[in-house]
């Protein structure tokens, strides 16, 4: 069992580590991957490229309750407050409002999350080592050698790529990209929060997904939205539109933005490594969210990594189970959710006002509220279909189709 402890990284120059796991990033699907690697046997190395854990921060910050419940930590500090309805504004300026009865989701600090995951990993026996980013892939003998920035190297039997959406190194790899990367941005405003326990989702905003209102306190929210491409200027004129704007109470805190991937490739691992999280491509297209799937896939890349590197067999076929172990868990929300995500991308601005007309029917509206699971939106579809009644028999022979 490797020692426990935290690296900044000064080991001496040229030197090599030598270990079973090598886990890519410290985000939350990294350390999930590092705890299940340790905790099985393996003599596992988190490497994170920043000199702190959970920033820069890329993410929305909205946690479904069964990813709260797949990180297999309490919230504590990292939980800002509760969320059990939204409001869904239509491309016409119609407002659906739903109000569960339970909570449905967690507003989080991202930083204090990541945070906690990391420390789960150490726990367990990873040795964490920041400051530390990863150059390129190669293979070396029955090994796979890591070359990190500064002239070291870390030699493992078997890596595991959590590096993000970029996924450079799975790359290398030969991991294929995600079907789809959308643009993101998300920025922090002074705003006037009406009701901290909803989030709003505003449709038509721009061409890509859908634009977000992420109350963060009394008076403070998480504005953003996704986009095929140039989402920063999407999210300017976003801010600038009266729903918005009336209700900034001053400038932007802070600007983030980055990639959104949607689509796993067709295999997630290669000789010697597997990809998991943003770099598999392991996110939800219908609402954007990879932590859930990201946890769950890290939970079982961890574990198969190193019952493979302690089995000394690091070969494609070995790790292929991983790939289909995680698809059995998690890919059919995946696979449904890009063919929701494909469909709305298909309605036109009419047609999207007519869709939350129909869901506004009362036996909708309380399907939503009783089932809505961001984490698994196949289940709320299913349940849905009989409350549209047959007055909408070509939606929801679109929303069956989805479903297969």
């Amino acid at each position: 069992m490797a020692q426990k402890g935290i690296s900044p990284g000064l080991y001496p120059s040229c030197s090599v580590m030598r270990c079973d796991v090598a886990v890519i990033g410290a985000g939350p699907a990294g350390s999930m991957a590092a705890k299940h690697a340790a905790r099985t046997g393996a003599e596992t190395v988190l490497i994170e490229e920043h000199p702190s854990i959970g920033h820069p921060v890329q993410c929305a910050g909205l946690l479904g309750v069964q990813a709260v419940e797949a990180s297999e930590i309490p919230l504590g500090s990292a939980a800002l407050h509760p969320v059990c309805g939204a409001a869904v504004w239509s491309p016409g300026g119609r407002i659906l409002r739903f109000n569960a009865s339970r909570v449905r989701a967690w507003v989080v600090d991202r930083r204090l999350f990541d945070r906690a995951l990391a420390v789960e990993a150490v726990r367990a026996g990873a040795i964490l080592q920041v400051r530390s980013p990863v150059r390129r892939i190669r293979a070396q003998g029955d090994r796979m050698v890591l070359d990190i920035t500064g002239g070291r190297s870390i030699s493992a039997r078997v890596v595991v790529t959590a590096e993000g959406v970029m996924a450079r190194i799975a790359r290398q790899a030969g991991i294929g990209p995600s079907h789809v990367v959308l643009s993101g941005a998300q920025a922090d405003v002074p705003f006037q929060v009406e009701d901290a326990g909803r989030v709003e989702v505003h449709l038509g905003v721009s061409p890509g997904l859908f634009a977000w209102v992420i109350p963060t306190g009394p008076a403070s929210a998480r504005v953003g939205l996704c986009a095929e491409a140039s989402a920063c200027q999407h999210l300017r004129r976003f801010l600038s539109s009266p729903p918005i704007s009336s209700r900034l109470l001053g400038s932007p805190l802070g600007l983030v933005f980055g990639g959104l991937p949607m689509g796993p490739p067709d295999r997630t691992w290669a000789h010697g490594a597997i990809a998991v999280g943003d770099a598999a491509g392991q996110v939800k297209p219908t609402s954007g969210g990879g932590i859930y799937p990201g946890l769950v896939s890290a939970r079982i890349a961890g574990r198969v990594a190193a019952e493979a590197a302690l089995a000394g067999d690091n070969s494609a076929s070995r790790l292929s189970e991983y790939d289909r172990l995680w698809r059995e868990e998690v890919g059919r929300e995946l696979v449904v959710g890009m063919r929701l995500y494909r469909l709305m991308q298909g309605l036109s601005a009419r047609e999207t006002d007519q869709l939350l007309e129909l869901l506004s029917r009362p036996k909708v509206v309380r399907a939503i509220e009783e089932h809505g699971d961001i984490d698994r939106p196949s289940r709320l579809v299913a349940r849905m279909l009989p409350a549209l009644g047959w007055s909408s028999l070509e939606l929801v022979g679109l929303l069956r189709l989805a479903l297969r």
